[in-house]
């Protein structure tokens, strides 16, 4: 069953979600929305200009969209009120090869395909 962010902030008295992702140099990106206001983000992301968040983009290019990941939810201890979601990268429907999470997945599913689990940290 999906998680609903909303239900989520109203359980735990989140009243803001921070959706970040990386860009290529390491940078963390984030957008604020407010939790009476997530579920369009959710669904759909939270926009960004893609040339803005240096992942090899003109301003020529459309908007790109940070979805949530409900299930990477922090809590903020020392925000409670703030909860961090890491986002996967789309734009047009479809992932941004050139996001590093993407990217990670990407190489998780080769490495599972030849009987390799990774493990990291």
């Amino acid at each position: 069953m999906a998680i609903n962010l909303a239900t989520v902030a109203k359980q735990k008295k989140i009243k803001y979600f921070l959706i970040s992702f990386v860009d290529l140099f390491g940078v963390l990106r984030s957008k604020l929305v407010s939790a009476r206001a997530i579920g369009d983000p959710q669904k759909e992301g939270a926009g960004f200009a893609g040339f803005a968040a240096w992942l090899d983009m003109t301003p020529a290019h459309p908007d790109m969209f940070s979805v949530p990941d409900p299930a990477s939810l922090i809590q903020l201890p020392w925000k409670p009120e703030v909860g961090w979601l890491a986002g996967d990268l789309v734009m047009d429907g479809k992932p941004v090869e050139a996001s590093p999470r993407v990217a990670l997945k990407a190489q998780i599913a080769k490495a599972a395909k030849l009987g390799y689990r990774m493990k990291t940290g």
